[in-house]
């Protein structure tokens, strides 16, 4: 018996086994970090976002986030079929730890969301619903300049993730 692959046989073999990895992967409910949600089809649209200023960065990710997962927006309340409401939106950060000479080194950031979803006749879709996330951001005092910039995409990370999990809520209406 020949044990001996041809090459034909080698890339016929290695195409399968990039199936089977693609299929289990598929399976499993993995999803690239990122990746929009693009089953929301439970809220009916065109949906108007409340309770959040149309050029703040959370309007702005909710915007880009949605509209990647196919739901069509509107900026005219009396034309929506549903209403986001966004009740509470904070950002907060705390001191973790300090240095030797008492200067802080670690924060804890915190972002936190509130909001519920209503139809246009004013039924609530969805109760009011809390989303938190938190990161710590080590902030080492020699480089202020690249922790500054270091802090804001952990932040901008955060309202990603955010609105990822209500997507995620607004999904699960269906």
């Amino acid at each position: 018996m020949n044990l001996v692959l041809s090459v034909q046989q080698r890339r016929h073999a290695l195409g399968l086994l990039l199936l089977l990895i693609a299929l289990h992967l598929g399976g499993c409910g993995f999803q690239p970090r990122g990746a929009a949600m693009s089953n929301v089809n439970g809220v009916p649209g065109p949906v108007f976002i409340a309770g959040v200023a149309p050029y703040s960065d959370l309007y702005r990710e909710l915007d880009s986030q949605l509209t990647a997962a196919g739901v069509v927006l509107t900026t005219d309340p009396a034309a929506s079929a549903s209403t986001l409401v966004i009740s509470r939106w904070d950002q907060g950060s705390r001191v973790l730890s300090v240095d030797s000479s008492n200067k802080a080194i670690e924060y804890e950031l915190d972002e936190l969301v509130s909001f519920a979803v209503r139809s246009g006749s004013g039924e609530e879709l969805l109760s009011t619903r809390n989303e938190r996330v938190m990161r710590i951001q080590y902030q080492p005092p020699d480089s202020l300049l690249g922790s500054t910039r270091a802090g804001e995409v952990l932040r901008s990370d955060m309202r990603r993730e955010l609105v990822e999990r209500i997507i995620r809520r607004l999904a699960a209406l269906n």
